[in-house]
Order: C-alpha cells, then structure tokens, then sequence
C-alpha cells in the first residue's frame, strides 16, 4: 500500500501528537477555464427540460450562467458528537465577467473535536473573522488581516502553484466562485425522472461518485483519486431547478466521504458531512469592486514553502489557503500562528508491513526533534506538550520480500498563541 496522496495538489497530513503518548473529471482547467464558466448572457432562454435527461443538469448550469449574475451562499457542515461545526460562504458572482467576492466565516462550537477544527481552519468556541475573497477569472485575492491581500494566480511558477491550490480552487471551473457545488451539479448525469413542483421547478435525485464531488472539498481535506474509488457509496445529491432551468438549490451528504478521510487521520471524531448551495437573484446582483486601501502583494514572492521555514522560525496563517502549505514568515510574538522546530526527511528501506510506515517514521523524527530543540522554539505551544507533524511520505515494495523503500518530507511545529 502507498502511505502518499497522490494527486495533482501538493499532497499533506497534519498529525498532532501528545508527548504523553479528490481531481474532477471536467474540461477546461486553471490556464483556461471551460466555456461554461466565462460566457456572455445569452439573449434567448437555453433549453433544459427538452434535452435528454442524462443531459439536463449540464444544461441547467449553462442556463444558469446565461443570466449573467447570481448571490450565493455555500455551506458545509460537519457533525460529531460534540455538536456541528459549520463553515459558510456568502458572495456574488458575476458570470459574463468571470468574477465574484466572497466572506467565509467558519464556527465551531466549544466541545468540537480539537484536531478537526485546526483542520477547518478555526478554534472551538468561536467563529472566526470573515475572511475575504475576490475572483477575476484565473486570479483570487485574499484579504490578510492588515488590509492588503494576497494574490494568487495560476501563472506562478511551477514550483509553487500547486502549493497555492487551497486559494486557486475559489477560481471555480463551472462558476466564478468555486469548490462548490455548482462544480458538481455541472458533471452529473440525472438517470431518473425530476419531480415537478406546482411553481414549475424541477427536484432531481442522483448519486455521484466521490471521484467527481470531492472537487467540492476544501483542499485541506483533499481525497486521493485512488481513496475516492474506494468510498463506501456515492455521494446522494439534491438539485432543485426553477421553471426556466436554472440552479436554485442543491444539498449532498458526504457521508460516503469520511471513510478516506478517517483513513488519512482527517476529520477524526466527525461523524457527518452535509452540504448546501443555495442561488438567488439571478440576473440582479452586481458584484460589488474591492474595499479600497491595501496593497496587493504577489502571493508567490510573499509566502514561503513551509517545508523551506527554517527551524526556530515562526509563522503567519493568514494566507487565505486553509493549508498549511504556503506560510508567511513574521517575527515570534502577536502576528505568529506557529513555530517550525525541526524539519526530517528521510529515505530509506526497512522490512514489515508498508501501511503507514512513512507517517509513523514522520512521527517518530519530530518526537526526537520535539525533545532535543531549544525549551524557547516549543515552550509557547498550545495545547502544551503537543507539536504536529505536516507533509508527505511514499513507500513502495515489491510482491516478493519484506523490503520497503521508505521516503518522507515532513515540518515539525507547534501552533502559537
């Protein structure tokens, strides 16, 4: 078995420790987007409900980008236990113009579990500061709590755009704002007949395989194509149409989704995962230009690789991606989120089982490096006494043998204050 994630965004694994212990198979792409997402209204209703049924959704999102502007609200829930954390985006978007602002503001509440909620980008008992995006075309903008935003582009260099994949999937293939839904509902094939409602809507049921909705994940919880296949069912999506065709609402269940997810010591302790997209002025919502003030800053000269973060430095998170992949180097004190104590990469063959044996020698190197770093580089760390581990690790073995070519690149950190 393979312990890396492989796929086309930097793969990653968080991992925190107690010392006392998915791509989309769509046309187009981030150098030149599909036809459906950068089209000028059209003067003439785009037919839906008359094409073959396999083919009404795909027609809904075109028929939904004809009116030229929409308001939305994107929402994604996760149950446990402990109550539900939920993370929402509310924004406009502008299809004949490929752009579109958003604020995304996640809250969880007291009891949620800890690790998960870091995964989410956020603390429990608490919500968040709105984070600020806008879209044009290829390009999004984060707004950094200082006023200035970050921007990233998919022109970066080679080296770092797959890093920024977490900002650059707001750049949506379907819809201006994208990893939604909309992104989903414009790859699924309808196999049964819609409901009609009174009002001349359409409901439809269908089930879409964790391969083509995973592109609707935050890239945090990013899901092998390989652990996609092996989801225990597909992923149950509601769309509703208005009269004319055009995306009003669409609800899925993820719940298929937790299993890779589990398996990739993600979302652990969550025991559901709902979503909503919910569309409303079509045709009437203008997006609204920046907040003035605030310089933009090329997030590919800004942030820096964490992999490349000297040990004994500290960090920012304000980036925008909701990844640990891309960090701004700050001074230690108010404006860091953490601090780098140890950087262990490793290649080399041993014998036993290959399932996890990359994370588990991650793990073991940054305990090491955990007890011999200075006391000042981890006595600032909260919770105490816990660090975490961040990147990627590979092996390979053959059929015969008990060799197992290991190798493995990972950050040691603890998070700030």
């Amino acid at each position: 078995m393979n312990d890396s994630r492989t796929r086309r965004r930097a793969a990653a694994l968080v991992l925190p420790l107690l010392l006392s212990t998915l791509a989309a198979c769509q046309s187009g792409g981030r150098d030149g987007k599909s036809a459906a997402a950068t089209p000028s209204p059209s003067p003439t209703p785009i037919p839906v409900f008359s094409v073959r049924l396999d083919d009404q959704l795909s027609a809904a999102s075109r028929a939904t980008t004809a009116t030229g502007s929409a308001a939305f609200t994107w929402t994604l829930r996760y149950g446990s236990a402990k109550g539900t954390a939920v993370e929402r985006v509310t924004g406009v978007q502008d299809y004949a113009k490929d752009t579109a602002r958003a604020e995304r503001v996640v809250r969880i509440p007291r009891r949620f579990p800890a690790d998960a909620a870091r995964e989410l980008g956020g603390e429990p008992a608490g919500a968040r500061k709105p984070q600020t995006f806008a879209v044009s075309g290829n390009e999004v903008s984060y707004r950094t709590a200082d006023g200035d935003w970050l921007r990233y582009s998919s022109a970066a260099p080679g080296e770092v755009v797959d890093l920024m994949d977490g900002a650059l999937q707001r750049a949506g293939e379907t819809a201006p704002y994208g990893g939604t839904l909309a992104e989903v509902v414009s790859v699924a094939d309808a196999s049964k007949a819609p409901v009609k409602g009174a009002d001349g809507s359409r409901t439809y049921q269908v089930d879409v395989p964790l391969t083509y909705a995973s592109v609707a994940l935050p890239r945090a919880l990013d899901i092998s194509q390989d652990s996609a296949r092996q989801a225990p069912g597909p992923i149950r999506t509601t769309v509703v149409l208005d009269r004319d065709g055009r995306l009003l609402r669409a609800t899925a269940d993820y719940a298929p989704a937790l299993k890779p997810l589990h398996d990739a010591h993600l979302l652990k302790g969550v025991t559901s995962l709902r979503a909503e997209y919910t569309l409303s002025g079509h045709g009437r919502t203008p997006v609204p230009p920046p907040p003035a003030g605030g310089k933009s800053r090329d997030a590919a000269k800004v942030l820096t690789d964490v992999h490349k973060v000297k040990p004994g430095a500290c960090a920012s998170l304000d980036t925008g991606l909701g990844t640990l992949a891309l960090v701004r180097v700050v001074p230690c004190g108010a404006r860091a989120d953490l601090r780098v104590f140890g950087q262990v990469r490793f290649k080399e063959t041993v014998q036993g089982d290959p399932d996890g044996v990359a994370v588990r020698e991650g793990q073991d190197r940054c305990k090491a490096a955990y007890r011999s770093a200075p006391r000042s580089w981890t006595a600032d760390g909260r919770p105490a006494d816990r660090f975490t581990t961040y990147g990627q690790g590979t092996t390979s073995s053959a059929y015969t043998g008990p060799d197992v070519d290991v190798e493995g690149d990972y950050t040691c950190l603890v998070e700030t204050p």
